[in-house]
């Protein structure tokens, strides 16, 4: 298993980061290598559908809401790949300090494989590229 833990203090009000990360609707605005997003309710434990671009191309595969705390966390996971995405937000004064988990638990060889080869460098970049356009998002909604 692979994964990576990045931090980031963004000049963004923390309600204005929530509502990005904590709306899978909005991610195909926003979030690298996020393509389309497909549900109906987004609370802890309901499923979505979500099209990534990935190293093989694009992939369809449904989404657990595993955790949600409003204004503070956000644990999602594929239940296809074992890919999963783990957003703490807190509020630094005027800011939001956010911590991104991104990594893999992987459900199968294929992905085991695919970990194993390109998993730490493929969720580090990620994890960077994600919290970059995250503050970029919200100081385009803000301003």
């Amino acid at each position: 298993m692979s994964s990576h833990r990045q931090q980031a203090l963004l000049d963004i009000p923390l309600e204005s980061a929530w509502q990005l990360v904590a709306t899978p609707t909005l991610y195909p605005t926003w979030w690298p290598r996020i393509i389309e997003v497909d549900g109906q309710r987004f609370e802890e434990g309901d499923e979505f559908v979500q099209v990534v671009k990935d190293p093989t191309g694009s992939t369809s595969s449904s989404f657990l809401i595993e955790r949600r705390d409003e204004l503070r966390e956000l644990r999602m996971s594929c239940n296809m790949t074992g890919t999963f995405a783990h957003w703490t937000l807190t509020a630094a004064q005027d800011g939001t300090f956010v911590e991104l988990e991104m990594g893999m638990q992987p459900r199968s060889l294929r992905y085991r494989l695919m970990d194993a080869a390109i998993g730490r460098t493929y969720f580090r970049k990620w994890s960077q590229e994600s919290l970059n356009a995250l503050g970029a998002a919200a100081r385009g909604r803000v301003g």
